[in-house]
């Protein structure tokens, strides 16, 4: 189903969870109709999933290296320097809101 090489082309894009390159592997073509082609895009680092459109384009699909267009430059900045995820944050995080009895504004510090 892959007749145009996106899963080639697409290797290398950045992880949307941790941003870790996908490789090859982890590019699953699922639909392509020509135009617009369907892509499941799955991360070895963190194990996260996710799906994605690609519009054809006169340059072919694109990428913006590690760019994630859904925060402004000053968020990137502040968040460039921290550490990705770790899985035992996940745990310790879970483990806590096992035991939590409270609303969500509590909880993020907004009072009652």
């Amino acid at each position: 189903m892959d007749h145009r090489g996106l899963r080639k082309r697409l290797a290398g894009a950045d992880c949307t969870s941790c941003g870790a390159a996908i490789i090859g592997d982890g590019v699953v073509v699922l639909a392509d109709r020509g135009d617009v082609a369907f892509v499941q895009l799955t991360c070895r680092d963190c194990g996260s999933r996710t799906l994605s459109l690609v519009v054809k384009d006169a340059a072919g699909p694109r990428r913006d290296a590690g760019r994630h267009p859904e925060l402004d430059p000053a968020m990137e900045v502040r968040l460039a320097g921290s550490p990705s995820v770790a899985e035992t944050d996940v745990t310790d995080m879970r483990r806590f809101l096992d035991g939590w009895q409270g609303d969500l504004r509590t909880l993020l510090g907004g009072g009652t």
